[in-house]
């Protein structure tokens, strides 16, 4: 294990990690602030689709619960990615799940920046998904690698 400490790649997907974890605090805080324009864009949506005055609040309850445990979904996910990368950095651990996870995770990042485009978001919703693209995009990388490094000198 201590060839893992000494690794380039230990360290890159270790550095990615700790960004990939600040993306999600991040996130979570721009979903906070975000959230009561959220809450005026579903209700006038419901409001211009002719949804009567008694079932609005059920709508964009439905329509917020939704976007909640989207979030809650996604954050999951990039938990997993974050405690793989520091098992996978720091222990030379978990190699093939934290591959498989940041896979995982790009591909979804990528779902994430065209779906963030297409529904214009936020200029800062953009760019933190741009930046969690690349990170997921470099930690992939560093994971393939830091593996291959690992079986050469096992």
């Amino acid at each position: 294990m201590a060839e893992n400490k000494k690794s380039v790649w230990a360290t890159i997907i270790l550095v990615a990690t700790i960004i990939s974890l600040i993306a999600l605090v991040a996130s979570i805080v721009v979903l906070a602030v975000g959230l009561p324009a959220t809450i005026a864009a579903a209700r006038q949506a419901a409001i211009d689709q002719g949804t009567p005055q008694a079932e609005v609040d059920l709508a964009v309850s439905i329509a917020i619960g939704a976007v909640i445990a989207a979030f809650v979904i996604a954050s999951i996910f990039s938990i997993l990615k974050i405690i793989s990368g520091f098992m996978f950095s720091l222990k030379g651990k978990w190699g093939i799940f934290c591959i498989v996870v940041s896979i995982l995770s790009a591909v979804s990042g990528i779902y994430s920046v065209v779906s963030d485009i297409s529904n214009k978001s936020s200029a800062l919703t953009i760019t933190i998904s741009i930046i969690s693209l690349l990170i997921d995009i470099l930690l992939v990388v560093a994971c393939f690698k830091h593996r291959a490094e690992l079986q050469q000198n096992n």
